[in-house]
């Protein structure tokens, strides 16, 4: 299996906290994916995580392994995550940064919030 195979299979694993945002995007729009291995059937997928608190990371292995397992080429499949916290959300793909921002749009009534404007300079003399 090649790297574009195996990310293709795992891309569009629902992440859980975007979910819970009301707009799902998959690991590979959250920029989650870091890097994957493919060697002699040896699938390596290293994960980004958001958060030292992410609770999430036992269901991504799972759902990977589920997705890779027993498909042609695979002999195994080891998940691995970032400890450096090294995802920022500029990994977000653009159109999902766009729904996402969309979504906090409409939750606040369609408004924008204001953003604050600096103050004016004053004259010395």
């Amino acid at each position: 299996m090649t790297e574009a195979e195996v990310r293709s299979r795992i891309q569009d694993i629902p992440d859980p906290c975007s979910c819970a945002t009301g707009v799902p995007l998959g690991i590979g729009e959250m920029g989650l994916i870091q890097s994957v291995a493919c060697t002699e059937g040896r699938v390596t997928v290293r994960l980004h995580i958001t958060s030292p608190m992410c609770m999430m990371a036992a269901y991504f292995m799972r759902e990977i392994e589920q997705r890779l397992v027993g498909q042609e080429g695979v002999a195994s499949v080891h998940v691995e995550f970032d400890r450096e916290l090294q995802w920022t959300p500029q990994d977000i793909h653009p159109d999902a940064r766009e729904r996402l921002a969309a979504k906090r749009i409409s939750m606040l009534g369609g408004r924008l919030i204001p953003q604050a404007t600096p103050a004016p300079e004053r004259a010395t003399g």
